[in-house]
C-alpha cells in the first residue's frame, strides 16, 4: 500500500467539512482521512454517510482510545481549543496541524511549542494565503531586493464585511469569552501573518481599535495599525468587518518604485528611471516629477492553497520537507495580535513582542466584564 500519513481531523463545522472532504476525496495524495472527532450527533450522522471507512470520535478522550489509528492531528476547533487540544495530542505523540490563529496568547502558544519539542513532534499551522501566486511574486519581488530600501508599507483590506448572522452563527464568535476577541484575532489572522511573513516583525506597535463600532457587541470590528521598523520601514493597515464594498490592496514603497498586490491575485510593479536616492543628488529642477514606468506582473495559474498546505505538511512528516509555516511562524503572528490588542487597550505605541502577562491581564478583565454583563 502506498505510504500516507494517517490523519486524525478534530472539529467538524464549516472549515472542518471543507477539509475533510478536501482529504477524503483524494486531494492530498500523500494523506488520508483515518478519522474525525464530532461531538455533534448531527455531524456524526452526516459522516457515517458520506464517509465510509473513516472512525468517528466523540470526543479527544475517544481520540486518546485510539491513538494507533493516526499519526497526525488536524485542528479545526474553535481556536480557544487549540492549544489545549494541541499539547494532548503532542503528548500522544502526534504531530499537529492547526488552523489560525495558533493560539490566543503568546504565552500558551510557547507553552505548546515546548511540549512539541519534548515529544519530537512537528507542528505546522494552515496560513493557504503565502501560496497564493501574488503573495508569492510580492516575496519573490522582495527577497531579490526589487525595490531597493523600503519606505512605507500599505495595506487596506476591509473586504471582511460581516452581518449579524455571521456574528451570531456560533454562541462561541465575536465574544472575549468564546473568541477572544473579533476581527484581530479571527479575519486579520491571515493579514498580520502576511505582514510578518513579507516584511519582518516590527520593533513598535500603535493599534487605534474600534470595539463594536458596526455591530452590538464589545469586541474589535474595525483597527488602524501602524508598524515601526528600526531600519526607517513604516507601515500601516487598515482593517473592519462592517463596511462594504471593502478592498484588498497592499502597496509598498522603496527607493526604487513601488509594488500593488491587488486582491491577493493581481501584482503591479512600478519602477522608477533611476532611484529616489539617485534622482535626488542629480535633479536641478525645483518642480518635477521621477520618471516610472508600471507594468502588471504575468503570474502562474491559482491552484488550491488548502491542498498546498496540507500535502506540504504530509511531505515534511514523510520525507522532510521545510514547512511552509511553521509553529514559530504562528506564534509570531499571535505576538502581533497580542501587541496590538495592548495598544488599542491602552491607548499607546507598544513594544513587540508586549509582555505577556500585560496581554492576559487585560483579557481576562475584559472576560470578566463579559460575564458581568450577560447576567
Amino acid at each position: 500500500m502506498e505510504n500516507k500519513l494517517r490523519v486524525a481531523l478534530v472539529g467538524f463545522g464549516g472549515m472542518g467539512q471543507i477539509y475533510a472532504k478536501m482529504i477524503y476525496a483524494g486531494m492530498i495524495p500523500e494523506m488520508q482521512l483515518v478519522g474525525v472527532c464530532c461531538r455533534n450527533e448531527k455531524g456524526q450522522t452526516l459522516l457515517k454517510n458520506e464517509f465510509s471507512g473513516v472512525s468517528i470520535y466523540t470526543d479527544t478522550i475517544d481520540m486518546e482510545a485510539h491513538q494507533d489509528e493516526y499519526e497526525a492531528v488536524l485542528i479545526v476547533t474553535p481556536h480557544t481549543t487549540h492549544v489545549e487540544i494541541g499539547i494532548q495530542m503532542a503528548r500522544l505523540g502526534k504531530h499537529l496541524l492547526i488552523d489560525k490563529p495558533i493560539g490566543v496568547s503568546a504565552m500558551e502558544v510557547k507553552e505548546l511549542l515546548h511540549v512539541c519539542k519534548e515529544n519530537k513532534v512537528s507542528v505546522g499551522t494552515i496560513f493557504n494565503n503565502r501560496r497564493l501566486p501574488a503573495f508569492q511574486m510580492a516575496k519573490k519581488l522582495l527577497t531579490e531586493e526589487t525595490l531597493g530600501t523600503l519606505h512605507r508599507v500599505v495595506w487596506v483590506c476591509n473586504s471582511w464585511y460581516r452581518t449579524p448572522a455571521y456574528h451570531k452563527s456560533a454562541p462561541w464568535r465575536s465574544s472575549w469569552n468564546g473568541e477572544c476577541g473579533g476581527l484581530l484575532i479571527n479575519q486579520n489572522q491571515h493579514y498580520l501573518d502576511m505582514w510578518q511573513w513579507l516584511f519582518g516583525m516590527p520593533e513598535k506597535i500603535y493599534a487605534d481599535m474600534s470595539f463594536g463600532r458596526y455591530n452590538d457587541f464589545d469586541v474589535d470590528d474595525a483597527v488602524d495599525i501602524q508598524f515601526a521598523y528600526g531600519n526607517g520601514l513604516h507601515g500601516t493597515m487598515i482593517s473592519a468587518t462592517g463596511e462594504a464594498p471593502g478592498v484588498n490592496r497592499l502597496e509598498i514603497w522603496g527607493t526604487k518604485g513601488r509594488i500593488i498586490v491587488e486582491d491577493g491575485s493581481k501584482v503591479y510593479l512600478d519602477l522608477n528611471e533611476v532611484s529616489t536616492e539617485e534622482f535626488a543628488k542629480t535633479n536641478t529642477e525645483i518642480y518635477v516629477g521621477l520618471p516610472h514606468e508600471m507594468k502588471e506582473i504575468e503570474l502562474s495559474q491559482p491552484i488550491n492553497p488548502y491542498a498546498e498546505v496540507f500535502a506540504n505538511f504530509a511531505a515534511h512528516v514523510l520525507h522532510g520537507d521545510a514547512l511552509y509555516s511553521d509553529g514559530v511562524e504562528g506564534l509570531k503572528t499571535v505576538e502581533l495580535t497580542n501587541a496590538a490588542y495592548v495598544s488599542g487597550w491602552e491607548e499607546c505605541k507598544v513594544i513587540v513582542p508586549v509582555e505577556e502577562t500585560r496581554y492576559t491581564h487585560h483579557l481576562k478583565a475584559k472576560q470578566l466584564l463579559e460575564k458581568k454583563q450577560e447576567k
